[in-house]
């Protein structure tokens, strides 16, 4: 029987992570932070069964899809020491499901977040790690924090409505998330 599990978390410089940092280890890929120069290389990491950059759907920004270039814009558009640079959501996919079905699973969750608040989705599918009892694949979807800008190169724009607080929404017209 499968079961359910679904937690977020932010990636933030006040607690001295970094979005690049976090891609890197989420994707088992090696990525220079241009923010600090620091090299983030995990791929003697094993584990990851899929990984992927979703978009939302009609989008022109493809530099989004290089990970390294997209993380860095994420770092670089935020200034302050105690930014809040990414958003991670990691969701237990049943391991009942195929491989296939696993990641056409995650691919829809994940689209859903790019297509309502116009930000970029890093996914990455894992295998279950053996240390526990339990047998369900972690998808861990990591999403930037500003909107993608039609028609830029590697620039992000405002924060996503995902990322404001009630009052500006409301003094927006908008509907609190």
């Amino acid at each position: 029987m499968a079961i359910y599990h679904c937690s977020m978390s932010t990636v933030s410089r006040s607690s001295g992570r970094s979005a690049v940092a976090a891609a890197a280890y989420r994707t088992a890929e090696k990525i220079l932070n241009e923010h600090d120069g620091e090299l983030h290389d995990f791929t003697r990491r094993s584990g990851v069964a899929d990984s992927e950059i979703v978009l939302p759907q009609n989008s022109d920004a493809d530099w989004a899809l290089a990970r390294s270039v997209l993380w860095n814009a994420a770092e670089k558009a935020e200034k302050r020491k105690d930014s809040r640079v990414a958003r991670e959501f990691e969701v237990s996919l049943p391991h009942e499901l195929d491989a296939d079905q696993r990641a056409a699973s995650a691919r829809e969750f994940a689209q859903h977040l790019p297509d309502r608040y116009r930000a970029a989705v890093d996914m990455a599918i894992h295998e279950p790690n053996g240390k526990t009892v339990d047998r369900n694949h972690p998808a861990h979807l990591l999403m930037t924090t500003r909107q993608l800008v039609p028609n830029t190169q590697n620039r992000l724009g405002d924060k996503t409505h995902f990322e404001r607080e009630g009052k500006w929404l409301m003094a927006q017209g908008l509907p609190v998330e």
